[in-house]
């Protein structure tokens, strides 16, 4: 198995698919957008019934996990969020005991074999910006499916992403992968070529 050149990472509301669009373009490689698969409708079920959370984590995480074994074995993508970030939301769903002690520990189980089998990407880049912000543009973008998940969702979330975000910089000498951090509280979208640079070197330099 190859390795996946560049994973950019962030809650949702932080700006990925803008900045992966854009580095895209500077690193020369092509965009794997986040790949939705939910053919048994366990999403609407897990919104009615904290039952189904459970089975859709477990869809979510194989969805993501075959994506990126695709991206690596091309070795010329940049993934819009990936396989690394999804424990977030099975510990998330934990603390909201919408998983059970068990099925939370199979999860974690099942996470640790499928890592196993694949590598690291080249370069990890994280996206973060504040909660104020991420609700500004949750407002202004007006998607009904996350404007019904309601403020204390998205504030769990954002204190989940926080922690994983830490814990990833903490440990980012033992990683194989460079860790690049970029706060895109204020970032000036009309200037993204100055705003990007330092990152776009920074990342052409592993790959």
């Amino acid at each position: 198995m190859g390795q996946v050149p560049v994973v950019v990472d962030g809650m949702t509301g932080t700006g990925k698919s803008t900045l992966v669009n854009h580095l895209a373009e500077k690193l020369n490689l092509e965009v794997m957008p986040e790949e939705f698969r939910d053919p048994y409708d366990l999403l609407n079920k897990y919104s009615q019934d904290s039952k189904w959370c459970y089975p859709m984590q477990l869809n979510f995480l194989m969805t993501r996990f075959i994506q990126y074994t695709v991206a690596s074995d091309k070795e010329n993508y940049i993934l819009d969020r990936s396989i690394f970030s999804d424990p977030v939301y099975a510990k998330l769903y934990y603390e909201m005991d919408h998983l059970s002690e068990t099925e939370y520990n199979n999860y974690l189980t099942f996470y640790d074999t499928l890592m196993e089998t694949i590598k690291e990407p080249k370069c990890m880049i994280i996206l973060t910006c504040s909660f104020d912000e991420v609700m500004n543009r949750i407002h202004e973008r007006g998607r009904e499916d996350e404007l019904r998940l309601g403020k204390d969702y998205w504030w769990a979330l954002h204190k989940a992403y926080t922690e994983h975000v830490e814990n990833i910089i903490k440990n980012r000498n033992e990683s194989n992968s460079k860790i690049l951090e970029i706060d895109t509280e204020n970032l000036n979208l009309d200037r993204l070529d100055e705003e990007l640079e330092v990152v776009v070197n920074s990342a052409n330099k592993v790959l």
